[in-house]
């Protein structure tokens, strides 16, 4: 009796315990996958009829807890969430693996730049934050994966971006060759008239400068469609393959060599207006619409002749002689500079080799205002300003920085640790106003502290001086977070109410758009002059 008394304890032991503590399917419990799809919604149920919640792009890694019939349970910001297991693939390790002997040999020593930097369980934003880094705290970096570092600093263990990293020598951690190294005696020259220069490999990086045609640049390393090189005066950097002609051979490189012939996309002389891309990868198609095929593409700043406009798309003339046709909203139509040669243009000498944070507000799961009358989204217009805006002052020597170059959401600290990561020489804020009464109009740019003013009040002018057609602009004390954080001078802009009819109309205008980036473009030169 005593001994059966016994066995039923260890039989209720059993049971508590495998109630209490069930046994995850061992298919990709605890394991880590990555998206192979180009965008993966995220839901709440496994079922493609459940309510979505998000998206992951391609390349993301994700954790999974389990798979069951087609659909893998995942984190997500923080919570559990499901995705179709048909995008994804399950990595062979996991993210928190000790490293290796050989990895541990290779553990470098980097200084955190931001004001707080973010420790997290795995190498990507959904991961959760398991730390935070203050400023100037050395840590241990064992090994890097894309744009993020596994880092070890006392007992915290985590992943941490690698943009907010300088190593000891007072660099930034050269991006991580994980592809193909290629042989040191490789060598391209830029095609493109203006090829942005980012910090790491994909179009969601800050822009750090720009090349000119015919730039000659040595390929460190290459990574998918995205090339690693250095620049004659040691700057190194990410582009686009696509604009690269690559040579090999121990040529030496020389900085803007003039090119042979005209660079292949300069508008002639003789047209009255010229078309300026304002994304990277723009397609350029056979007809005005997207059914027809695509027959080449451009790059952020490129420039083509005017031809015509039809409903939202705008048809260009190519460098052979040849039409096609581009969406009219990722574009700007602007007036040719040589039909107006009397027309002074402002001295923009002030804007070399200044540091400019360019801040498109909003974005991602963040709209922000919404036009009354035809529903037009502020993220998307800062986002089409700020690349407009960007084109004008890389052209005139600035290094320019955007906060997001994409539709995603970036929050209010990380935008004032952009500005302070790159000791930003002027950080401007681009928004659209909004208002209960539908009459209010204008334009306003707001400072918080004194160190801001002297800038609020030249950017302010050079907006005035242009003729937006909407109300000129005041200056105002605002109490907003990417001011009152910011150790830089720093402006935000709002560019027009979104929700008066008639300011609407004339924001989506390109003579606006233009005019607006010429104005700021102007203050910034009278600020630094």
């Amino acid at each position: 009796m005593r001994l059966n008394v016994k066995v039923m304890c260890y039989f209720l032991i059993a049971v508590f315990l495998i109630v209490s503590f069930p046994l995850r399917p061992a298919s990709a419990a605890g394991k880590t996958a990555t998206v192979n799809a180009t965008s993966l919604n995220v839901r709440t149920e496994p079922s493609s009829s459940s309510k979505q919640i998000g998206s992951f792009k391609k390349g993301s890694i994700v954790t999974v807890f389990q798979i069951e019939k087609g659909w893998a349970n995942i984190s997500f910001q923080d919570r559990k969430a499901w995705v179709s297991s048909a995008y994804i693939k399950v990595n062979n390790s996991t993210s928190s693996k000790t490293p290796s002997q050989k990895e541990a040999k290779n553990i470098k020593t980097a200084k955190v730049t931001a004001t707080s930097l973010n420790v997290r369980s795995g190498a990507g934003t959904q991961y959760k934050t398991v730390s935070s880094l203050k400023n100037g705290a050395v840590v241990s970096v064992i090994k890097e994966e894309g744009n993020w570092a596994n880092i070890t600093y006392g007992s915290i263990k985590g992943w941490v971006s690698s943009a907010y990293l300088l190593n000891q020598t007072g660099t930034t951690p050269p991006k991580p060759p994980t592809n193909k190294p290629v042989n040191n005696g490789k060598w391209g020259t830029v095609t493109a008239t203006y090829l942005n220069f980012r910090s790491s490999g994909n179009l969601s990086s800050p822009i750090i400068g720009s090349l000119k045609y015919g730039t000659s640049v040595q390929i460190l390393s290459e990574s998918g469609s995205w090339l690693f090189i250095q620049t004659s005066d040691g700057k190194k950097g990410w582009v686009s393959s696509q604009y690269i002609s690559l040579k090999t051979g121990g040529s030496p490189i020389v900085t803007n060599p003039k090119p042979a012939t005209k660079p292949p996309v300069a508008p002639p002389s003789s047209v009255s207006k010229k078309v300026v891309v304002l994304s990277d990868g723009v397609n350029i198609r056979q007809g005005p619409s997207t059914a027809y095929l695509i027959v080449g593409h451009a790059n952020q700043g490129d420039e083509f002749a005017f031809l015509q406009s039809k409903n939202d798309w705008v048809q260009i003339k190519l460098p052979n002689g040849k039409s096609a046709w581009v969406a009219g909203w990722l574009v700007a139509v602007q007036q040719s500079s040589s039909n107006n040669p009397s027309t002074p243009k402002p001295s923009l000498k002030g804007l070399k080799g200044k540091r400019i944070v360019i801040d498109p507000g909003h974005g991602g799961n963040d709209p922000g205002a919404s036009g009354k009358s035809s529903g037009t989204q502020e993220a998307a217009m800062t986002l089409m300003s700020a690349r407009l805006l960007a084109t004008q002052l890389s052209n005139a020597g600035a290094k320019v920085i955007l906060t997001r170059s994409d539709n995603t959401y970036i929050s209010l600290n990380k935008r004032v640790e952009i500005s302070h990561y790159h000791f930003a020489d002027a950080f401007v804020s681009l928004h659209y106003n909004s208002a209960s009464d539908r009459s209010a109009t204008g334009l306003l740019t707001f400072y918080y502290g004194q160190k801001d003013l002297k800038l609020a009040n030249s950017v302010n002018n050079g907006l005035i001086g242009v003729n937006t057609r909407l109300k000129g602009g005041n200056v105002r004390y605002g109490n907003f977070h990417v001011l009152r954080e910011n150790k830089q001078p720093a402006v935000l802009v709002e560019l027009g109410f979104l929700s008066n009819p008639f300011d609407e109309s004339i924001i989506k205008s390109n003579s606006f758009q233009t005019k607006a980036a010429t104005g700021i473009t102007t203050g910034l030169a009278q600020y630094f002059q």
